[in-house]
């Protein structure tokens, strides 16, 4: 078993945190949508210009931040100066920046259509 330092460490607790929240954050946004009134969802979506905008902003960070991840990984395997990139932690640092702004990204929906769950 390969020994591991403090951020290497951290960042897998790290990365159960998020997975966590994550699911926790769809689950409820799942239940939620079944109390929604969709004709309410659909006009409060098409008036609310923001909640594409920050969704898309996010949902585009994280993206970019698992296209460098990979792109530094394959650089990494490839090349001999890749090692410096592993000393700095970038890989790391990607999968930190993703995790983050889709978490994010999730956060904005239940934030969005917790506003206006019908109650029972």
């Amino acid at each position: 078993m390969p020994v591991m330092n403090y951020m290497e460490y951290f960042i897998e607790i790290y990365n159960v945190i998020a997975a966590l929240i994550i699911i926790f954050l769809i689950g409820q946004i799942l239940f939620m949508m079944r109390k929604v009134d969709m004709d309410l969802f659909k006009a409060r979506l098409f008036l609310n210009e923001a909640i594409l905008r920050n969704t898309w902003m996010f949902i585009s960070i994280a993206g970019a931040s698992f296209a460098l991840n990979s792109l530094i990984k394959f650089i990494t395997i490839l090349a001999q100066k890749g090692e410096i990139l592993r000393t700095f932690y970038t890989i790391e640092l990607t999968q930190v920046i993703f995790l983050i702004s889709f978490i994010l990204a999730i956060y904005n929906w239940y934030v969005f259509i917790g506003g206006f769950v019908r109650s029972e």
